[in-house]
């Protein structure tokens, strides 16, 4: 059970255990109204335990959010989680393989935590295996999907200039882009990424170092996600 500001999250049957890529990804994603105001659908695809779906509810509370996962049991901790929550009426969860269902006719705005694991071997727990593996959820079809909407995602940052390839394939531009650090000296470890189909005047680029020489979480980690840690 993890405790946050605003609600909590029960992870003990989702294939995909809570973890500081969702906290970050949740803390980091924008959604912009329209010219007229108004918000766009915020869909998160493999949504597992909740944890992003509830994030952003928290965070934009005029939006409408829908958490799509393939794996019924994540499925059900994610029901659980949102009904707990004080988010619930503006919450759908849906079972399903987010390829089989029709692109929506209203602006959305997309969040990804994918699988990013590429190697050929599947680790022996097949359902968490399909939780990381790409194989689950490939990019390639993921930015075809989404392609005429905005989306977020965090990814391993060796993994940014192929992203960004099939990206510009699909006519999708980047706006926003967050290099995440363990440490001051590491290399970037993950990336996030905001990409549009209209390109930004100029890229909005960004370090995140996530702990100081201490070993404590830096400031710049803590600030981001002030509204959700305790």
């Amino acid at each position: 059970m993890f405790r946050f500001r605003q609600f909590f999250v029960d992870d003990g049957r989702s294939a995909m255990k809570v973890g500081t890529d969702g906290v970050l990804l949740g803390a980091w994603a924008t959604c912009l109204p329209d010219e007229d105001g108004k918000m766009p659908r915020i869909v998160d695809i493999g949504c597992g335990c909740g944890l992003i779906t509830l994030m952003m509810a928290q965070r934009f509370p005029s939006a409408h959010i829908t958490g799509v996962d393939i794996d019924m049991l994540s499925i059900r901790d994610a029901r659980g989680n949102v009904a707990a929550s004080p988010f619930t009426e503006r919450i759908d969860i849906i079972h399903a393989d987010i390829f089989t269902l029709p692109h929506a006719q209203v602006p959305v705005h997309y969040v990804c935590n994918p699988p990013f694991y590429t190697e050929d071997t599947i680790a022996p727990d097949l359902r968490r295996a399909v939780a990381r593996h790409h194989s689950a959820l490939p990019l390639e079809s993921l930015v075809r999907y989404v392609k005429g909407s905005f989306l977020s995602i965090i990814l391993p940052a060796q993994q940014e200039s192929a992203f960004l390839a099939l990206c510009h394939s699909e006519g999708m531009h980047l706006r926003r882009v967050c290099s995440i650090r363990t440490t001051g000296h590491k290399e970037p470890k993950r990336i996030m990424m905001e990409v549009a189909p209209t390109a930004a005047e100029a890229v909005e680029a960004t370090t995140l170092t996530l702990m100081s020489s201490d070993g404590k979480r830096s400031e710049e980690y803590a600030s981001l996600c002030r509204d959700f840690y305790l």
